[in-house]
């Protein structure tokens, strides 16, 4: 069988809204509920802040996948003041298991360095074991104590990579 390849590019702003409509798919798949207007809502917010990078994986049916990362602050108050935020991170079903998540996981730490952050922090819910293990293999570390998710109320943790 002959898996599809995929390439990593740097996103144009045109391509903000499908990549949140991906989020909103991803999130609705992940807790086997309806799209929500309130995930959406958080989305499109997390578009309009200070940008790192946003990188998308683009296979023969289109996007596949995408990254966004965003300036230091921009994620909670408790993270490392020098990282910058891994936003979000989505995959469609398509293309999940091609290793699509690692390279753009591993492209995200890339251009944070590059923009001079030399660590990037990411939330990731407790009970998503794939995520956990995809953040885990990549080289991020727990740090700090677990704290609700503001849609959900689900146990968050926060995980960092980088010196």
């Amino acid at each position: 069988m002959t898996v599809p390849s995929f390439v990593l590019r740097v996103a144009s702003e045109d391509e903000d809204a499908a990549c949140t409509d991906l989020w909103v798919s991803a999130v609705a798949v992940r807790d086997g509920l309806p799209e929500s207007d309130a995930v959406r809502r958080r989305a499109v917010a997390k578009f309009g802040v200070d940008r790192v990078a946003l990188v998308v994986a683009e296979d023969d049916a289109g996007i596949a996948g995408f990254v966004l990362v965003t300036a230091p602050g921009t994620g909670g108050a408790g993270d490392p003041d020098d990282a910058a935020y891994l936003s979000l991170l989505a995959v469609t079903p398509r293309a999940q298991g091609r290793g699509v998540g690692r390279e753009l996981l591993a492209a995200a730490v890339t251009a944070a360095g590059r923009a001079g952050h030399p660590r990037v922090v990411l939330h990731a819910l407790e009970d998503n074991a794939p995520a956990v293990r995809l953040y885990r293999g990549a080289g991020f570390r727990p740090s700090g104590e677990p704290f609700a998710h503001p849609l959900s109320g689900r146990s968050t943790r926060a995980w960092v990579a980088g010196d």
